[in-house]
Formats: C-alpha cells, structure tokens, sequence
C-alpha cells in the first residue's frame, strides 16, 4: 500500500479545473455509453482494490470489517443497470395538443466533490459515482486527514478513471482555499458546519449551487412504549461504530429517569458483548482519526465529568486515540457536551418524562440529520414527524435510512443543504430542464 502522501502544488489547481471544464464542452460525457464505461472504471476500481481499500480504512480509523466497500459496489451497480431509467425525460403537459413538452435532465458541467475523514472512500466515490451517471466531469478532493486512504483512493481514481473526466486535488486548507476560487457548476460537500459555511461562500461569489451533507445533534427519544433491549442495542451498537464519528450516531438521548437503569444496563451490555469488559484490549474497537481530535473530546469529557455523572467509561489514552466508550446521566440542555456535535463515544443522557417534552427540547436546538424514536405508539410517530424537523426520522432503528436509497439523504437547516442517494443523486448533480416543442404551424 502507497504511504506517499503528496500535496497538489496550488499552482496546478486552476489548470486542472480548466481542463475538466473543457473536457465537459467536448460534450463526451453525454453520452450514456460514456457514463456507462466511467462506472465500469469505477467498479473495478473498488473491486479490484477492495482489500486495499479496506486495509487503508482500518489504518486510518481501526475499521476492520467494513462495509464502505460493499455500499460502494451495490449503488455503482445501480446506477449502471439502470442508468436509462434514471436520465429518462419527464413527460409534462403541452398547452395545445400538439405541443410535446418534457423535462430532460441535463448535466450541471464541472463538479467539485469533498470528501470526508470519518468514512473516506464511500463519502467521496458515492457523490462521484451520481456525478458521472448524470453526465458531468469532476474534481475530487479527498480529506487529507484520512492520510492511507486519501494516498491510495487519490492512486487508484488516477489509473482507472479518465483523468480529463475525473482528476483529483489533494492537500489542507491552503489548497481546498485556491480550489474553492475556481468557478464550478456545483460544489458537493461532506463535513462539518464551520468549514460548510466557507464553502457556501465560496459558492456563493460565482452563484454556484451546493449540496452540503453535514450532521448535528441526532437525539434518539425513548419511551415507555418500546424494546429497552431492542433500543439499547441500536443506540449503542451505532455509538461504537467508527468510535461515534458518524453524523448519524445517536448524539444524545432523551429518556424517562425510570427507564434509564435499565436502558444503560443494556447499552453497557451491547458493548462488553462487542468488544469485551475492556474495549482498549479489543482489537476491533475503532479509534479516534487523530491526536487533535482525541485532544477536543478529552476537553469536553473532562468538562462534562465535573458538570454530570459518568456512569460508565471515561478512560481515554492519547497515545493510541482510544477512547472508551461514554454514559453520562443527569446532564442539562446548558451543559457544555450539548453545545456541539460530539462526533465521538460520548453518550448523554436526559431526563425527558414525556413525548411532549421530547419534541421540546429538539425544537430548541439545531435541525439534526436525523431524529430517532423508539416507540410502537402511532400517536408517538405522529407527533414526531408534525412538530419537528429534521433531516430524516427513523422509527425503532438507527441510521437505516442511509442505506435505502429509494429515499433521498440529507439534512436540513444546519444539519445540511440538498440531498442524494439513487435517483436524488441523478437530480442534484443535473439541471431539470424544460423543454417546449412546439409546431411551426400553430405559431
């Protein structure tokens, strides 16, 4: 595996941008047959390299079974068998019976697509792969704080891939600055709301349209009406994966006091069976991505030790990014862990009686990407969905939603801006068109 890890001399930003946008004027990448061909590179790309791929993550983060690679072949696929379908023409309605009128998805031309650390090949092969299915040439910026993978995805999409039609820029926030002053006909971006708010003014100074996949504060609600069990088992198996840094996992959660001994027995039941008594011993426990970011989450776990109760974890080792796995009850709206996204293994709890002071406290903050109710009581599920917002909701689960991709994925308010996934991804990366044929003979 390459361990290389080369920045994009800014000097050439300008020049690789310009030649993506020329090649999109040769109007190659209209062609269905042309997409078709760029998504069979893309396959082999990861099929052919998915061990590579795997080992490159588990460097990164300690993912050693993933499923990044898997989710990258299955929606590559999709779009290859049913490519046809997806860029059809919307038949509308003509004035006159004459008229033919329709919609035609048309390529935007020269995308930008960022990637992310937490999940650093499916968060920039996913958006690329809607990218090329809808027609348009891009530019790839993987994160440079995944280092391997960053080294050997910014390899591999340079043997596979037609370099005129994907090229890729590699570097920090010096290069990601001369890049954004480039005029493109959308900006794709996965990360965090600081870094979001420069790339929509980037954006912005040329008109350009963005998609902005971010995260937020996602509670999960428990009430009385559900599987304790069930719900621990949700809660905690996605607040271990990848060490809590997914924009989906349960951020905190909002329970009644009587059932939390019961839930935290659970939840700390759901992670001695994943990883043992001792997490730090497990070889397959995910580790924090970098010394700084385990320094931001020591910050906020020593705050939050002195204003709550740690009920369980709270051991952290600098030296190898380990960080156990976090219960902590009695914490306050005020309390410093609620004033941002904790995007690590702490894991809040607040006393919240009722479903009425549930849908409370999530209105006060944020819009998250996703609300999470466990609940069997359809005046529950109903309450959710009328009086809040969020960017998607799931009922007795966590995170699934991401996986089905006949829904559209995204947020909403802070949590993010557009959405993709199947035939969402074809729509965000094209223009929906009108086009009016009308008869020279009625004119």
């Amino acid at each position: 595996m390459v361990s290389e890890h080369k920045f994009t001399p800014v000097s050439d930003i300008p020049k690789i941008v310009a030649a993506s946008r020329a090649t999109f004027l040769t109007h190659r990448t209209q062609s269905l047959e042309f997409r078709k061909e760029q998504l069979r590179a893309l396959y082999l790309l990861v099929s052919e390299n998915s061990a590579d791929l795997t080992g490159a993550i588990r460097a990164d983060l300690n993912r050693p079974s993933d499923f990044e690679i898997p989710t990258c072949l299955r929606v590559i696929k999709s779009f290859i068998e049913n490519l046809e379908s997806l860029v059809e023409p919307q038949k509308a309605t003509g004035l006159i019976g004459t008229d033919k009128s329709f919609v035609r998805l048309s390529p935007l031309g020269t995308v930008l697509i960022i990637g992310a650390w937490n999940f650093p090949i499916m968060l920039v092969i996913e958006p690329l792969a809607g990218a090329i299915a809808a027609g348009n040439t891009a530019i790839v910026k993987p994160s440079e704080v995944s280092v391997t993978s960053d080294t050997l995805l910014t390899r591999l999409l340079r043997k596979y891939m037609d370099p005129s039609v994907v090229a890729v820029v590699n570097g920090g926030a010096e290069e990601t600055t001369v890049l954004l002053k480039e005029r493109f006909d959308h900006i794709f971006y996965t990360g965090g709301v600081a870094v979001a708010k420069i790339v929509m003014q980037a954006a912005a100074k040329n008109l350009t349209p963005v998609t902005l996949e971010l995260g937020g504060k996602c509670p999960a609600i428990v009430t009385d009406k559900t599987d304790l069990a069930k719900a621990a088992q949700k809660i905690a198996g996605w607040k271990a994966l990848n060490c809590g840094q997914v924009c989906l996992s349960v951020d905190y959660v909002l329970c009644p006091r009587h059932l939390q001994d019961e839930l935290i027995k659970n939840l700390i039941g759901t992670w001695q069976h994943m990883y043992g008594k001792d997490a730090k011993q497990s070889d397959v426990y995910p580790r924090i991505i970098t010394k700084r970011q385990l320094e931001r989450l020591e910050k906020v776990l020593s705050v939050a030790k002195k204003e709550n109760k740690v009920v369980y974890g709270g051991e952290s080792d600098l030296s190898n990014r380990y960080m156990a796995p976090t219960i902590l009850t009695d914490v306050k709206l005020e309390d410093t862990i609620m004033e941002e996204e904790i995007f690590g293994p702490l894991l809040p709890i607040i006393d919240c009686e009722d479903i009425q002071g549930a849908v409370d406290v999530v209105n006060k903050g944020e819009h998250p990407l996703a609300l999470y109710l466990f609940s069997d009581d359809p005046v529950h599920v109903e309450k959710v969905l009328s009086e809040t917002r969020s960017g998607g909701v799931i009922v007795n689960d966590i995170a699934t939603h991401f996986s089905n991709h006949s829904l559209p994925f995204g947020g909403v308010g802070h949590s993010g801006i557009g959405n993709y996934h199947g035939k969402y991804s074809v729509e965000t990366f094209s223009h929906k068109r009108a086009v009016m044929v009308r008869s020279q003979a009625h004119l």
